[in-house]
Parts: structure tokens; C-alpha cells; sequence
């Protein structure tokens, strides 16, 4: 049992990475990253518990579970959306800041959603962009390979939003 753990904990170290920025890559909608990286390791962690040996090539194990969890994760959201009508988007509430402590603070947090809509706004592989950029911290060359775009082409995406954010927004930061 405690060998099982450290070989979980010594793979999802090694792994962990590559296997978060490929979901990034991959995923329809940047916000389900996380909750798909969290459903590939718990997957990955039952399917050693069924195999006689830990696997030979691990990247390639956990790689395919990570692309499992997504087409999992999609099928299920497509068919929610078939079943269900979409809730009023009036009743979240999610977007209520969770301190008014200070005026500063409230302005900040009100620009910084502005901006985060504006992005929302922007094709999928424009947001895949800056959440693998920004976020994740990758390099522009990273982030090209990961997305299978040339680097001119990130660094076009990056720059033309954000020369559209400081003219909208006013902001030179």
C-alpha cells in the first residue's frame, strides 16, 4: 500500500506538468482544465491499482488517460446541454467580488473582470494562448509547440489583445 503511494506521488510529480499544460492545449474551455486534470489523476491512480506492473512508458499512460478525462468531460457537458436549458445568467452570483474593503480594491477587481470577459470574448486558441502563457508561466515557444501554431502567430495573439485591452481599458500595465 505505501509503495503504491509513492509510486503515485513520484509519477504525478514527474508528470504533473506536462500533463496539466497538454489538458490546457486541449480543452474547449480553459476554466475546465483544472477539474479535468484533477479527474486524470484520480483515473490514473485506479488504473494502477489494475495493473500487474507499474507501466512501461508513463507519459504515454497518463497522456491517454488525460485524453479519456476529456473526451469524458465534453460527451457529458453535450449532453447536459441537450437534457437541460440553460439557467438565467442573472442568477449567478459568482461574479460578486468577495471584499468591498476599499474602493481601490473594488475598481481593480471590476477592471479585471471586464478584461476577463473581453478575453472570453477572443477565439478559443486566443484564450488557450494567454492561459498557457500567463498562467501557466510557458514560454512563447512552449506554448506555439503545445497548441501546434508557430511562434509568430502566438506572439501575434498576445500582443494585438493586449495592445486591444490597453486601448479599450486605458491601462498601461
Amino acid at each position: 500500500m505505501e509503495d503504491r503511494e509513492k509510486y503515485f506521488s513520484e509519477l504525478y510529480e514527474r508528470t504533473k506538468k506536462q500533463i496539466y499544460d497538454f489538458i490546457a492545449a486541449k480543452c474547449f474551455n480553459v476554466s475546465d482544465a483544472d477539474d479535468i486534470f484533477q479527474n486524470t489523476y484520480v483515473e490514473v491512480l485506479r488504473s494502477l491499482d489494475r495493473l500487474p506492473s507499474p507501466p512501461q512508458n508513463e507519459e504515454a499512460f497518463v497522456t491517454l488517460i488525460a485524453k479519456r478525462q476529456l473526451t469524458r468531460h465534453y460527451s457529458a457537458v453535450r449532453r447536459l446541454r441537450e437534457r437541460i436549458a440553460l439557467r438565467d445568467p442573472e442568477d449567478d452570483l459568482s461574479d460578486i467580488p468577495d471584499s468591498f474593503s476599499i474602493e481601490d480594491d473594488l475598481d481593480i477587481r471590476t477592471t479585471a473582470e471586464e478584461i476577463r470577459s473581453f478575453l472570453e470574448q477572443k477565439p478559443l486558441v486566443t484564450r488557450k494562448v494567454f492561459f498557457l502563457y500567463y498562467r501557466r508561466g510557458l514560454t512563447i515557444s512552449e506554448t506555439a509547440s503545445l497548441l501546434g501554431i508557430t511562434e509568430s502567430s502566438v506572439k501575434a495573439k498576445l500582443y494585438r489583445t493586449l495592445y486591444e485591452i490597453r486601448r479599450k481599458y486605458g491601462k498601461e500595465e
